[in-house]
């Protein structure tokens, strides 16, 4: 086995784990305060990361000719803002810093799901409606917490956190289907 495929076979692990990880983000979301959301500002930027990651690891676990750049780009932006999120200098930084990283990372990772949404409209999924949904509000929250800072605290504590936990219960489904697939073939 390449050191390449023992890489990606020991990081399918980074799923559930990522998943889990931004479900809790999302909880803990809920019920932060605004100065309480600045202290989360490590946990946030490894979520980011390891989403990052699994962006990486699915773009090179999918067949070549069904990769897309966008998910790598996508995977890249991640990484980097979690990085950038967690290296920050200060909770007084990452209080002003954080809402922009997250206004970028949230538009950057709501595009891929918009063509992943109009690729299931063209295979007759009924599911392509609620992830079309998704990926417009990612990118309008987005816009929104980027062009009035008054509204990015309600937008980052309460609407993202709603966006985290389902973005975090998808991609355990998603591990989880994976497996069973695995297990039929």
């Amino acid at each position: 086995m390449t050191n390449l495929k023992k890489l990606l076979a020991a990081s399918k692990w980074l799923m559930p784990i990522a998943g889990l990880l931004i479900t809790i983000l999302g909880i803990i979301l809920l019920f932060a305060t605004s100065e309480g959301f600045a202290s989360l500002g490590v946990f946030i930027g490894i979520a980011m990361i390891i989403s990052g990651v699994i962006d990486f690891v699915s773009f090179y676990r999918k067949e070549k000719d069904k990769r897309t750049k966008t998910t790598l780009a996508c995977g890249a932006i991640a990484v980097l803002l979690g990085l950038s999120v967690i290296g920050g200098r200060g909770i007084d930084i990452v209080n002003i810093i954080l809402p922009i990283f997250f206004a970028v990372w949230l538009a950057s990772i709501s595009i891929p799901k918009i063509k992943i949404a109009l690729a299931k409209r063209e295979s007759g999924s009924p599911l392509w409606v609620i992830m079309f949904s998704f990926g417009i509000l990612g990118i309008a929250l987005g816009l929104l917490i980027l062009l009035h800072s008054q509204l990015s605290a309600f937008v980052v504590t309460y609407a993202l956190a709603f966006m985290f936990i389902t973005h975090g219960i998808s991609t355990i489904k998603i591990f989880l289907q994976i497996n069973k697939e695995k297990e039929m073939v």
